[in-house]
């Protein structure tokens, strides 16, 4: 296990020293985050924090990644997962910049969807249908590998495409309390990153390194983003590690892995949609007190940290009964 972690290791020591250097940076450049108004109202006094913090774990990532592509054989392959992860995050870029420089309100719904939808569609058909190796799922419990073949395939890209949009979107949704998508996305890299390795730890070696880069970036970013945060990783963070995680877990053929391992996740995103579809079904009436499900418990008196321990504790407890199953 050792061998798998040595990346990680790097990621989280670079991600150290990038953040001491850039969170400087950002804040000499007025790289502010406004909050929003119609948010608790606890959140107001964070306005002005630097956003744009994933830079500390993006920039180490990407660096661990290109130098396994250039010296470790077999690493060409991996080249579209961590594209797809890259331009998630470019547009959590945008998004952010625009909020920061030009709207507060950044890129709309609309705009973020369609590109999203595209990317997600586009890995797809790569996946399916030109990937040099046959899609396939292995079935839980032990059942083995599955492949997709004939019509399936169709059945398939639908459901990757739905599959990644979502998750991209429930763990950029999670991201709305200090230190919480950080929180989240350890403990989920680290149990898919050891569910991989009880798998098949040569088969997917690759794809365990990528996880526990993963979540080694983001616990470096912890003591930057823990409460009171010193700094946000925006949406270009939280689109690039929901994007990241989904590819690992689908690439290794176990996206069902995340009913389990992202539920928190999952819960987070069904929140926001339910709270939505609640809203214009009634006529103005609230499901929740505040969507996603973070700030329900926020407004009936759970502290931050509670919240973030809590929610932390059951993303734990999910990814280890995952492990259970597969």
């Amino acid at each position: 296990m050792v061998q798998f972690c040595l990346p990680a290791f790097m990621t989280f020591g670079l991600t150290l020293v990038c953040g001491y250097f850039i969170l400087p940076i950002l804040r000499e450049h007025g790289m502010g985050q406004r909050v929003r108004q119609d948010g608790p109202q606890t959140h107001l006094a964070k306005s002005g924090t630097p956003t744009l913090g994933a830079l500390f774990f993006v920039l180490p990532a990407t660096l661990v990644f290109l130098l396994r592509l250039l010296f470790v054989k077999g690493w060409d392959i991996y080249a579209p997962t961590f594209l797809l992860a890259f331009c998630f995050g470019l547009v959590g870029f945008a998004d952010d910049f625009t909020k920061v420089r030009i709207d507060p309100n950044g890129l709309s719904v609309k705009q973020k969807s369609i590109i999203m939808g595209l990317l997600s569609l586009g890995f797809a058909v790569y996946y399916v249908y030109l990937r040099p190796t046959a899609p396939y799922i292995r079935l839980p419990f032990g059942g083995g590998a599955v492949e997709i073949s004939g019509g399936w395939k169709l059945v398939y890209l639908v459901f990757i495409t739905l599959y990644l949009f979502y998750m991209a979107n429930a763990v950029n949704l999670s991201d709305g309390l200090d230190g919480l998508c950080s929180s989240l996305v350890f403990c989920s890299g680290l149990t898919l990153a050891i569910a991989l390795f009880l798998l098949d730890k040569q088969a997917y070696a690759p794809l365990i390194e990528l996880a526990l880069v993963l979540a080694a970036g983001v616990l470096g970013f912890l003591f930057f983003n823990r409460h009171p945060a010193l700094v946000f990783m925006g949406d270009t963070g939280s689109l690039y590690l929901g994007a990241g995680l989904a590819v690992i877990a689908l690439l290794a053929g176990v996206p069902w892995i995340m009913l389990l391992n992202g539920l928190v996740f999952i819960v987070e995103g069904l929140s926001s949609l339910l709270q939505t579809f609640y809203f214009k079904l009634t006529k103005g009436k609230r499901l929740f007190r505040m969507a996603p499900l973070h700030h329900h418990f926020e407004l009936g008196g759970w502290s931050e940290v509670k919240i973030v321990r809590i929610f932390s504790l059951v993303g734990l407890a999910c990814g280890l009964l995952a492990l259970a199953i597969i």
